[in-house]
């Protein structure tokens, strides 16, 4: 993996959009990533992590703080990362959910986080996803690291490695598994622990059932389990049985079977003979019971008799009168009948005038009527038709009328959907080289810009210069006059030298030149005495003006080389050219964007254009077939509704319709059968009447009676008779039947009522008894047969308690090896004793580099020795100090060597990460804080490893405040923090 450049806008502390040039910042392998304390240094690496893999790490993740608070409303959070991965480059562009104002109304809105991934292709970048799961899944494939593997291989983390370094075994141990892939190792663990609780909950289950068969055992014979075949004491002795206890409780079973045999006997004979003589007592006391309730029954009827003789003499007269019943209802019905066929007759005479025109009333003309209304409704059929047919042909007329301008509209667009199409699809490949063309635009604007922007900062820092080169001039003119100044007063005073030794003189002093003590003649001033304090204040000035015209000329040549940098940026173009192709560059931008981000809209836009296409076509080629048989349909319906209409009038005569002329007819014939029914009914009606009085009087004589109102009076209502002849007949049986009762032989010389009750007693103990022994025996069977059955299961169960005892056992062992416990001395899981291989290896890689820093006198050493407290071991980390040849924890390091020892740790876990990530090729490393508890010494020897790893072709970042490691390492970019946010220095 090599980065090669990095964008981020609105991210973390930084406001605004900020720029890396990786490849140009690491041109010579080695660059310092330099700022203060808190200004982003370590949000440039998150962001890079949050590109490839949509996570920040440590601390800052779990807050979830990506969007800067510096950052205005409309601009949204992204990062974009250029990097080489597996041969590829590649462009990465993420942003995460954030929230912006609603574009209508008040409040904001959520926006989903976006992922896009591109390829180079040597002339333009190729999309390859804009899924986050998809474009996730390839960068994941192409990088070869998890987010944990990515962050301690690549980013080295501040403080972290320090951390690891002196933390206990089990928190070393959270960082190796997140960093190496022990899971199948845990899973070997886990399937062993849960075999052991397996293993262990079937043979508590066998034992269980063991003794679940023993307390049955015991529940069936009634007896108490032994102290030794207790549940908790089962299966707990190797060889214990319990045969022995289910044989003895077997033969006492079989014991009490016998007894309950012979008792059972015993007491069925006994309730055998008393039920025997019960019978017999409760049979003598029944025929008591019936020969006493004959005997009061009969004097009672006897009692009712005289009561009776009304009602027999009434119910003779009644049977008398009731075989003529049917002759006088007969008369009356006739009578009636008789007036009503008259009122009948009147009422359908005068109908049938109303109507009849004069014809007779006979069934002759009454079939006429008939069949003519027949012959009209046989016809109701054909004018229903016709009127269908007219329907249909209004509507089959109107369908073809719709359906002839439906194929001039599809016509139509038959032919102006081609070009729709085409249009569609010009706007599609418009967007699409759009889209293609929008990073080659995005990159010429911003160069544009900034060619612009450094114009405009060259005019400007071109009248700075002036000044600053007016400023130098006064400052040099000014030294010149200064440093002239000092060479008069030097020359004035060596030229009054003389007279300042001679001022100094004093008699009897040794001349200080020639060493006389005698001062003949002492040398007088010629001019104004300069002395050496005047000549110190003048060459003060001297140097103060020389510092002034020295800084001056600094910062001449600090704004000499800033504004030939920035018009080697700008160009040989004018400002005003530039503002003009930055501004054409930026609306070319616009506009491109504008079109690139339809392409998705132009995709739909032409699959629709190309849909309403093809519908078009079909639905035209549907309408003319449609048409073609709704014309046929059309004709034929109009030439049958034609000739149905024609039928019909011939047949309705003068009357309106069908309808009319048959209600007619019907209405006709009906009257006339009426009126000749009714006369006929009145003439049958007044011969019955005749008949029914005569055969009446005739058979009133026969059956005794004076004339037929004596038979009407003693004729009784409909039901009464019978009644009184049920009343009189059960009288008359019951004193029968009681009679009959009393003549029995069973029921003469009874003899003395038996006493029942006590019988009954008698019988209820010898009964309960009896019960009580095939109860007991009942049970004695089935607890000798459930004893005999149980007694296979328990041997069964015991040999499987056994085999269950002997797997439980050795999966026990197992699980306790792996697990750390039983005959593991060193207390070491399985897992960990695979990380402790692999901390092994990152041990001996690291000691390489931590020897070259530390000059050879530390080496790491790794130890599977118990932790405090008995803690388990196999992730133990010490140093050997080769000065003292002791080894020592590495808590006992100083701050320095802990640095030492930390990155060298860091960078071989590092190798060996990236050797069990398949060896992944990273190509730029980012080493992050530290640097500050060096000395001058240890920092020239973590330099040199530096240095050596930037062989190869490496690029290592170093992110660091200390101000040492700027004269260390001229490649550098600047973090500043300011009020507004942080930003990249120009």
């Amino acid at each position: 993996m090599r980065l090669h450049s990095l964008t981020l806008t609105a991210f973390g502390p930084f406001a605004g959009t900020e720029g890396v040039d990786v490849d140009d910042v690491a041109r010579d392998g080695l660059f310092l990533l330099w700022g203060p304390t808190g200004a982003g240094k370590t949000t440039l690496l998150d962001a890079v992590v949050f590109a490839l893999y949509g996570v920040v790490p440590g601390a800052r993740g779990e807050a979830r703080r990506l969007r800067s608070d510096h950052a205005d409303a409309a601009t949204r959070t992204e990062v974009c990362c250029e990097l080489t991965l597996a041969g590829e480059r590649l462009l990465v562009v993420r942003r995460p959910e954030q929230t912006r104002p609603k574009k209508r109304g008040t409040g904001e809105t959520t926006e989903q986080a976006r992922l896009t991934v591109q390829r180079w292709t040597g002339g333009t970048w190729e999309p390859v996803s804009t899924r986050i799961d998809e474009g996730s899944e390839y960068l994941r494939v192409r990088l070869g690291l998890s987010a944990e593997q990515f962050c301690q291989v690549v980013l080295l983390p501040q403080g972290d490695f320090a951390r690891f370094l002196r933390a206990e075994p089990e928190d070393r141990g959270k960082l190796l598994r997140t960093l190496f892939d022990v899971d199948r190792f845990a899973r070997a663990e886990d399937w062993l622990a849960a075999e052991r609780r397996a293993a262990e909950e079937a043979l508590r289950g066998e034992r269980h059932r063991v003794s679940t068969l023993l307390h049955r055992v015991a529940q069936i014979a009634d007896v108490e389990v032994p102290e030794e075949l207790a549940p908790e004491l089962v299966g707990a002795r190797p060889g214990a049985s319990t045969g022995a206890w289910v044989r003895q409780v077997r033969a006492v079973a079989a014991e009490r079977l016998t007894a309950a045999e012979a008792a059972a006997a015993a007491a069925a004979a006994d309730s055998t003979r008393v039920d025997e003589e019960l019978a017999a007592a409760r049979a003598l006391a029944d025929r008591h019971t019936r020969r006493d309730r004959a005997r009061a029954r009969l004097e009672e009827l006897t009692v009712r008799e005289p009561a009776l003789a009304p009602l027999r003499a009434r119910a003779d007269a009644g049977r008398r009168a009731e075989v003529l019943r049917d002759v006088l209802e007969a008369g009356g019905r006739a009578a009636l009948a008789a007036e009503r066929a008259g009122a009948r007759h009147a009422e359908a005479a005068a109908a049938w005038a109303a109507v009849g025109a004069g014809r007779d009333a006979d069934p002759a003309t009454a079939r006429g009527l008939r069949d003519a209304a027949a012959h009209a409704r046989a016809l109701l059929p054909e004018a229903r038709r016709s009127r269908e047919l007219a329907v249909d042909a209004t509507r089959l007329a109107r369908e073809v009328q719709r359906l002839t301008a439906a194929c001039a509209d599809g016509a139509r667009a038959v032919e102006e959907e081609p070009a729709r199409v085409a249009a569609a699809q010009a706007r599609l490949d418009a967007a699409q080289a759009a889209a293609a063309r929008l990073s080659g635009l995005a990159a010429a604007e911003e160069a544009a810009r900034t060619a612009l922007d450094a114009a405009t900062r060259a005019d400007a820092l071109a009248g700075r210069l002036d000044r600053a080169r007016a400023a130098a001039d006064a400052a040099r003119l000014a030294w010149l006059e200064t440093r002239e100044r000092l060479v008069e007063l030097r020359t004035a005073r060596l030229d009054g030298m003389a007279a300042e030794l001679a001022a100094g003189l004093t008699d009897g002093a040794d001349c200080p030149v020639c060493g006389s003590p005698e001062h003949p003649r002492p040398a007088l001033p010629a001019g104004a005495r300069v002395t050496a304090d005047d000549e110190d204040r003048v060459r003060a000035a001297v140097d103060a003006a020389d510092e002034r015209r020295t800084a001056a000329g600094a910062g001449v040549e600090g704004l000499e080389r800033e504004l030939a940098v920035l018009r080697a940026r700008a160009g040989e173009e004018r400002p005003d050219a530039l503002a003009a192709r930055a501004a054409a560059a930026r609306a070319e931008l616009a506009r491109v964007a504008g079109l690139a981000g339809g392409v998705e809209a132009a995709r739909r836009a032409l699959a629709a254009a190309e849909q309403r296409r093809d519908a078009a076509a079909a639905a035209l080629a549907a309408d003319r077939e449609a048409l073609q048989r709704r014309t046929a349909e059309q004709a034929a319906a109009e030439q049958a509704a034609t000739e149905a209409a024609a039928r019909v009038d011939t047949a309705r005569g003068e009357d309106p319709d069908l309808p009319a002329r048959i209600a007619r007819l019907t209405t006709e014939a009906e009257h006339c059968e009426e009126a000749a029914a009714a006369a006929a009914e009145e003439v049958r009606a007044r011969e019955a009447v005749a008949a029914a009085r005569a055969a009446a009087e005739d058979r009133a004589a026969v059956a005794g009676f004076a004339d037929v109102l004596d038979a009407s009076a003693a004729l009784l209502p409909a039901g009464e008779l019978a009644t009184l002849d049920r009343r009189l007949r059960e009288h008359d049986e019951a004193r029968s039947v009681l009679a009959a009762t009393l003549a029995d032989p069973d029921l003469a010389d009874l003899g003395e009522r038996p006493d029942v009750a006590a019988l009954q007693q008698r019988c209820a103990e010898v009964t309960a008894r009896r019960e009580d022994a095939v109860t007991a025996l009942d049970q004695a069977r089935r607890c000798a047969g459930a004893l005999d059955a149980l007694a296979g299961e328990v041997v069964a169960a015991e040999v499987e308690l056994g085999e269950r005892r002997a797997r439980a056992d050795q999966v026990a062992g197992l699980a306790d090896l792996v697990g750390g416990r039983g005959a593991n001395t060193l207390r070491m899981r399985l897992q960990s004793f695979v990380l402790a291989a692999r901390l092994e290896q990152v041990a001996e890689v690291a000691s390489r580099r931590l020897q070259e820093m530390s000059r050879g006198r530390y080496t790491f050493l790794h130890s599977d020795a118990l932790g405090r407290h008995g803690a388990r071991g196999g992730l133990g980390l010490d140093v050997l100090d080769e000065y003292t040849g002791a080894q020592r924890p590495t808590k006992t390091l100083s701050g320095g060597e802990s640095f030492m020892a930390s990155l060298a740790l860091a960078l071989g876990l590092a190798d060996v990460v990236t050797a069990e990530a398949g060896g992944v090729q990273v190509d730029t490393l980012f080493v992050d804080e530290g640097f500050g508890t060096l000395d001058a010494q240890a920092l020239d020897a973590v330099m040199t490893v530096l240095d050596e790893l930037r062989r190869g072709g490496r690029t290592v970042g170093v992110i660091s405040h200390l101000e040492e490691l700027r004269t260390r390492i001229p490649t550098r970019l600047e973090v500043v923090a300011g009020r507004s946010g942080s930003r990249l220095a120009g």
